[in-house]
Parts: structure tokens; sequence; C-alpha cells
């Protein structure tokens, strides 16, 4: 990757070699003074239509501008138009592209990595499947894909992901999930609930899942058997109400109020106060529905204080009492 701070002095040096000032660099190029501060400082880069001109004004090439290099080279290759000649005759590798890769726009940095599997593709098919200059083919793989991500085109890096998710798991693609659209993501996290993957995998990327997938993963692994304590480790992500049905419908299949507990920070106080009711319709034992307790308002603590009074429950009183 470019060092922006090495180029800014170079473009500083540059300019103070040729008598310019700042503000005549930035009138020259169209920019305001600030923009020219920044690129010197290091602070951002010159757009990828502005290179040439700057170039000239300093009285570079814009592979000199930028350091040499293929990195440069394939900047200027960009520029020219010729980046795919530029890319099958020198066989540029992933590695180098995700050096240019912050200069460039998506589009462009989708064909560059588009051109290099297709290249791979034609080696392997013609029996040379030797490595590029990184020690590496030309296929994508994640560890590449994540420093690309920022700059790919959303459509391709979507196409990239579904291909590799069966490869590498699910928690892997955390690295690249923020950069992947919503769509994609709530497929990805769809197709590993019906390989029954755990949900200590799906975690890893349910921030970027949509709360209406994760809410139809969450029903369908409690109909399989699963439990509101394995459902932890993804409850931050789902909505509220989601949760407080998927509690409900727990204690109304017989579960155990006990495993509520793992779940009960993020629910509602009316779900929660719904679910120990029908607990204890359900003749659920006293050390079941005291595991919720710490959850409860004070409002539904004394409520259940009277039910129990009424009930003479000595032992349920002794075990409320301490949270109120």
């Amino acid at each position: 990757m470019f060092d922006t701070v090495e180029i800014g002095r170079r473009i500083s040096r540059l300019r103070k070699e040729r008598d310019m000032t700042q503000p005549a660099l930035a009138d020259r190029m169209g920019v305001s003074f600030q923009a020219v501060s920044n690129w010197e400082r290091g602070a951002s880069m010159p757009d990828i239509g502005k290179l040439p001109e700057l170039a000239e004004a300093l009285g570079v090439s814009v592979d000199e501008l930028l350091g040499g290099g293929r990195g440069g080279e394939l900047i200027r290759s960009v520029i020219d138009g010729s980046e795919q000649a530029y890319i099958q005759e020198k066989n540029v590798t992933l590695l180098e592209a995700g050096e240019a890769a912050p200069l460039l726009k998506p589009k462009q940095v989708t064909r560059i990595v588009k051109t290099i599997e297709e290249n791979e593709e034609r080696r392997e098919q013609g029996g040379d499947s030797a490595p590029g200059a990184d020690g590496a083919s030309g296929t994508v793989r994640l560890e590449q894909l994540a420093s690309l991500a920022p700059f790919l085109d959303e459509e391709y890096l979507d196409q990239l992901a579904l291909r590799l998710a069966p490869e590498v798991g699910l928690s892997q693609l955390a690295s690249i999930a923020p950069f992947l659209s919503e769509e994609t993501m709530d497929r990805l996290a769809g197709q590993a609930s019906l390989r029954d993957s755990n949900l200590g995998e799906l975690a890893a990327i349910a921030p970027f899942v949509s709360e209406e997938a994760l809410g139809k993963i969450a029903l369908s692994f409690l109909e399989r058997g699963g439990t509101p304590g394995e459902l932890a480790s993804i409850a931050p992500f789902l909505d509220e109400d989601v949760i407080g049905k998927l509690a409900v419908r727990f204690i109304k299949d017989g579960g155990s109020a006990a495993q509520l507990a793992a779940i009960a920070p993020f629910m509602d106080e009316d779900d929660l106060e719904k679910a120990v009711q029908l607990a204890l319709k359900g003749g659920r034992s006293i050390g079941e529905i005291s595991a919720l307790f710490p959850f409860l308002s004070k409002d539904t603590l004394r409520e259940l204080v009277e039910q129990a009074i009424k009930r003479n429950d000595m032992s349920f009183l002794a075990n409320v009492s301490k949270f109120l």
C-alpha cells in the first residue's frame, strides 16, 4: 500500500525544487490550498484523475511521483486505460492490486481483480499455475479479500464472499462483513443455520445481519431443540419483541424458566413478566423462577409476593424478598 506520508514529502520536495508555493500549486491544479496542504502532510492523496496533472506540474512522471514500483506502474496503466494489457503482461498479483486500490475507484479495483482472476484461470487451464510475485496465485483468498474489500464494488464483493463462505466458515467472514450488503449477510446467515452451524459462529457476523433474518434463525433454532441459553450469543442483536415471543413460546413448550436468565437482560419487562406468570401457572419450581428475579421490576416482584402470600408459600417469599 502506498505510504501517503512519504508521497506527501515527495510532493513537498518537488514543489520546493520548482520554487512554487502551495497556493500557486493549488491554483494550477484547480484545488484548494487546504487540499495541497493535506497532500503534503500525508493526510490525504490526490484523486487519480489529478495525478497526471500534478506530475506534470512537478516535472516528474506519475510513477516517480508515487515512488515507482509495480503499484505505481499499475496506477499509471489505469490512467492510460491500458491496465488489462499491463496486468496480463506483468502478471500483476492481488497483493500489488491491494497496494494501488486506495487510489482507485471501486469499479476500477473490481476490473483489476477480475482480470487477475481471469489470468489465473487461463494459466491453470494451460497447465501453468506458477505463483505470482507475491508467492501466491491470482485466485482470491480470504486474507487477500480482507485488504481489498473496502475498495471493491459491493456487488462483486458479495459474489466473492458467497463463493468463499463454504470454504472458510462464517466467523472468518467477519473481517469483510462491514463491506457486504445486508442481503448477502442475511443469505450467508441463513445458509449457515441450515448447516447447523453453532450460534457462536453466527454471533461473529450478527451485527451485520438484519433483525428479521436473525429472528427467523433463532426461531428455527428453538424448533430444533435449542435453548434460550444457547441463543444468548446473538440475543444482543435480536429484536426485543422477537426475544419476548421466543421466551414465551419456550415456556409454553415446557422449557425451564431458569434458561431464560441468559436472555433476560435483552427482554422487555412485560414479556419477561408474562413468561414468569406462565411458568408459575405451569407449576415450575421456585428454583427455576428465582433465576429471573434479578431482571424483574419491583412492581412485578411485589405482585409475585402478594400471590405467594395468598398461597401461603413461605419458601417463595424467602427467595423473592432479597430482591425487593
